[in-house]
Parts: structure tokens; sequence; C-alpha cells
């Protein structure tokens, strides 16, 4: 086997590791920094930059530079950038080949393998487009962990119990740049099990930027008459100056967000006058900002709890993982509400990827610890009459493999469509399409005789099987979910369009009657506006992807927790 490294892909930074020995050690990138933001950019010479040289080149050419594309993960619309389209996956491969050279010049050793951290929450096409985009770079992914666990991973790593030690329930809250997740784990001696988990992929402290973005815009407009908005350098350093703010809010009782010498009612250039505009936020204006997020989060983690068979108070150990679980508003929260109160010893930006680190060893085959991950989706069919059918649970051990059987709905049908699903509704149209394949060949005879047999299996890396067979004929097929026919990324504008705003209706429909968060209920009307202005005006195909991802993330999670009724 290649050596083989360990990746932390973040929305906001990228971090790799490797295990020095027995101890998982970060591995700092060619500048001798520990993190790597996840930015991509094309100069005007038409060089890729990425990490750091693109992010300074954001402010001047924001047009050929991307971020947060952790986030876009699984869509197959294709970004511009220094006149040509990419593919998501192409421009992820640019960071962890970046890494991937980062660590053969530190290592002197060539790289050619690496366990990869995604969101528990992370879904088919996600994980899928996250090892395609590590083949791209070169790297053979060994296995996609979720996050939690590899922090979890970390710690147990670092402290393993004792055989014949009793069993000890941590629990794992991971709020990074751009998404969320919760797991609920139990460790016993050597093992460590997962028993529930939970998490958001628009919850993050991306997020959080973008909430002190919009109170910046809306002062400077109204004391400086500056907009922001409208252009595209001024609205990237005004980005950059409120995630600075963020951070040093989390050591600091107040902070500034400015932008240097803005200039007002300029015309084609020329005239106007120049501000220096500038806000004050203080801990506690950004914490009431924050605050509905954070709710957010502790309802997953209750959730998580809930289905793990636990009460908070039963948690032997809190790990806190991901930058955003630095702000004193998370803690102080988690402990009045759950009654936690976090441990310290490994730094919450960086425990991810130790796991990772500490999982290439588990890999190679040390003993020092036994990981036995869960199934982060429900998957299944659909059958005759618009109806899911679920094969393998969410919360299931992996590996996993579940078969059953099936026939036919018509006399003398020769073949049969087997559409796959993932989500956890009874109807098949409120649950994600991961795709269809057709077992064809299938014995002629009347309907309900033929026995097609549909077996479904689960890899470490959460990633599904999924095959079909005929067991009078012996005609079988067998595939891979990233070559199932119509994906996606094949669909129309017309067709994106239709599920868009009709994923807006199933939105609006399943509001009434529950009392949500305001950030959730802000979130939701933000994305309903979105769609209502997609069917007024013509939009971009992949900004219509990246509307329809959020809403089908928004309907899952509804769907999935109900919220809470309102009082008659």
């Amino acid at each position: 086997m290649a050596f083989a490294i360990g990746i932390d892909f973040g929305t906001t930074n990228s971090l790799c590791s490797w295990l020095d020995g027995n101890k998982p050690s970060l591995i700092p990138n060619s500048r001798g920094e520990r993190y790597t933001p996840s930015v991509v950019a094309v100069s005007s010479s038409g060089q890729v930059l990425v990490g750091e040289s693109a992010k300074n080149q954001a402010i001047l050419n924001p047009e050929s530079t991307v971020s947060g594309i952790k986030r876009l993960l699984g869509t197959e619309g294709r970004l511009s950038l220094g006149g040509r389209p990419w593919r998501v996956e192409e421009l992820v491969s640019f960071v962890l080949g970046s890494l991937r050279k980062d660590a053969e010049r530190y290592l002197e050793r060539e790289v050619g393998a690496a366990v990869i951290t995604a969101p528990a929450h992370f879904s088919e096409r996600e994980r899928r487009a996250l090892v395609e985009a590590g083949s791209i770079a070169g790297l053979e992914i060994l296995r996609v962990v979720n996050e939690p666990t590899a922090a979890a991973v970390a710690r147990s790593w670092s402290r393993p119990s004792p055989e014949g030690e009793g069993r000890r329930t941590v629990l794992v809250y991971d709020f990074g740049g751009g998404t969320f997740d919760v797991t609920v784990l139990a460790q016993t001696g050597r093992e460590c099990r997962v028993l529930a988990s939970r998490g958001d992929g628009r919850l993050g402290g991306a997020d959080l930027d973008a909430e002190l973005c919009r109170l910046a815009v809306s002062v400077f407009r109204r004391d400086f008459g500056l907009e922001p908005e409208s252009d595209r350098i001024l609205a990237q350093t005004l980005a950059d100056a409120a995630e600075r703010a963020k951070i040093e809010l989390s050591e600091r009782e107040e902070a500034t967000i400015g932008i240097p010498f803005a200039v007002v009612g300029a015309v084609n250039g020329r005239g106007g006058r120049v501000v220096n505009p500038s806000l004050t936020v203080t801990r506690a204006m950004f914490e009431k900002i924050a605050s509905p997020y954070v709710e957010r989060s502790l309802r997953l983690a209750e959730l998580a709890l809930e289905e793990a068979g636990i009460e908070a108070s039963a948690i032997d150990s809190l790990v806190l993982s991901g930058g955003s679980s630095r702000m004193p508003l998370v803690r102080r929260r988690i402990q009045e509400r759950l009654g936690l109160k976090a441990e310290g010893r490994i730094s919450p930006a960086e425990i991810v990827v130790l796991g990772a680190a500490a999982w290439t060893g588990i890999i190679s085959g040390s003993e020092r610890l036994k990981v036995v991950d869960v199934v982060s989706r429900t998957y299944g069919v659909e059958i005759d009459g618009g109806l899911f059918v679920p094969l393998i649970l969410k919360n299931s051990p992996v590996p996993a493999s579940k078969s059953r059987m099936f026939t036919t709905v018509a006399d003398n049908q020769d073949s049969v469509e087997i559409h796959v699903l993932q989500g956890e509704s009874r109807e098949a149209a409120l649950d994600l399409s991961l795709g269809r394949f057709l077992l064809t060949g299938v014995q002629a005879a009347r309907k309900g005789k033929p026995r097609i047999r549909v077996d479904f299996g689960i890899d470490e890396s959460d990633i599904l099987h999924v095959g079909a067979v005929d067991l009078d004929t012996g005609k079988a097929q067998a595939i891979s979910i990233a070559d199932l026919g119509r994906g996606p990324g094949d669909e129309g504008s017309e067709e994106l369009l239709r599920k868009t705003t009709s994923l807006a209706d199933r939105l609006f429909a399943l509001r009434d009657g529950l009392v949500l968060e305001r950030g959730l209920e802000a979130e939701l009307d933000e994305l309903c506006d979105r769609a209502e202005a997609a069917a007024r005006e013509p939009t971009a195909e992949v900004e219509l992807r990246m509307l329809k991802a959020e809403l089908e993330s928004l309907v899952g999670e509804l769907l999935a927790r109900g919220g809470e009724r309102k009082k008659r």
C-alpha cells in the first residue's frame, strides 16, 4: 500500500497529517503554516492558485476565485474561473493536490494514498465526489471517515482505555466552517462504536460571517451611502473583514469591521469621495446574531442523543471539533442546555485531521483502537405507488448489507427499473434520488411471479453499492451509484427550475403548523425568495443547482425532525 496521510478538507481551511511512529502529527504547508485556505483561483496569466495565494488575490480578482467549494460537492454544475468552466471535483482536487505536494516535501517521500474526512451527514453523491477529487489529485482514498468519528478517534488514540474498563459515552460536537455534525459514541476498552449521528450541511461559521456582512452592509449603506453588494471587490473585502472579526470575538469583547479608502459616488470610475467606513461589533452583538444557529446545533445534539437512547447526563466526555466551536457562546450554551463541559487538550480545529492520521494506523493493522461507524442515511428503492421501501437503515453499523425480494407489476414484463433513493420519508418523491438502472432479461410471466432480488451494500466509507438479480433466469446487474443513469447534473434548466420551485412549495407546506427557530425561519424565507426570483428571471444553471441542493437539505431537515407543533 502506498504511503498514506490524513486529510481534513474543510469549508474554510484544509489540513493534512501523518502518523509519526504512533503519534498523529500535523504537516505544515509550503509556507510553514498548519492551515491551507480551501480557496482556488486562476490568475490573469492562467495559473491555478491554491490556498493563501488564491485568497490574497480574491479582492482584486473575485470573479476568478472560489471559496466554500465543500458545500458544492455532489452538484454537477460548473464554475467559471479564468475564462473556462471547471467541475467542482476538479477544483477540490487542486486543494487536495496541494496538500499532497506539501506532505511529500515535508516527509521527503512519495505520498499516494489518504484517509479523508467528511461531514457525517454527507450524502452518497458528496462522498463519491470527494473520492473522485482525491483520484484526480493522485491520491487513492483509502477511507472516507465521518468528521465527528475522526475527532473521537483522535481523542481515544491519545488516551486509549485499558482492556476491561467499563463503557464510556462520548458526544462529539463538530461546528465547522460550513457544516455541523454531532455524534454519540461508546468506548469500551479499545473499541469505539458510533451510536447515532445528526448533521446539517448548511450550518457553519460561514453563515455567521454572512450575518456579520449583512449587518455591516446595512450600517455602511445608512451612514456612508456605500453599496458593497454592487461592487465585488468591496464585497470580498467586507467578507474577509467579517471573518476576521468573528474569529477575534472568540478571544476579545469587541472587534472592528472596516473597509479603508472606499469611494462613494464615483461615476464611470471618476469623482466621488473617499470614506473609511467601520463598524465596532461587541461580543454581545455577535452572540445575538449567532444564537439562532447555535440553538439549531443544540437541537440536533438532542436529537442525536434521542436516537442513541441516551440522556445528556449519561455523557462522560464532550469533545468539541471545528473552528466555530471555539465561540464562548457555544461552550456556555452546551453547559446550560445539556449540562456538559468540554474537554481540552486537543485544538478543535485540528482534532479531525489528527483522527484521520490515526485512521491510517487502523487501516494498516494497528490494534491500538477498533472503530465501528454507522450508516449516515437510510437507503432503499421506490416501488409501485411511489412508496419508498428502506433496505439499509440510518445508524446501522458499517459495513452493512441487505437483500430484499421484489417482483413485476405487469404481465410478461421483461425488464425492471430499480430506482435507488436515500432519505427518511415514505414518499419516494420527497427522498433524494441517487439514480436508476435497468435489469433486463426478466422471465416473461404473469405479474407477481418473477423473483427479483435487490442487494444493497454499504462499505466502510459509507458508500453504496447496488445489485439486482432475477433468481429464475440468473440475469444480474451490479452497479456503482456513481454510474447510475441520469444524474442531477443531466437535468436541463427547465427541469431544474421546476424541481426547485416545487421544493420551495413543499417548504411552505412543511412550515405550516410548526414553530421554528429564528435562524431556520430566516433561512427558509431566504431560500423561498431566491426560488421565486429564479422563476421570474433567468438564473445561471450552477446557481439553480446550488439553490436546489440547499432546498433539498432544508426539506430533509424539516421532515426528519418535524419541529415543535404550534399550540392551537
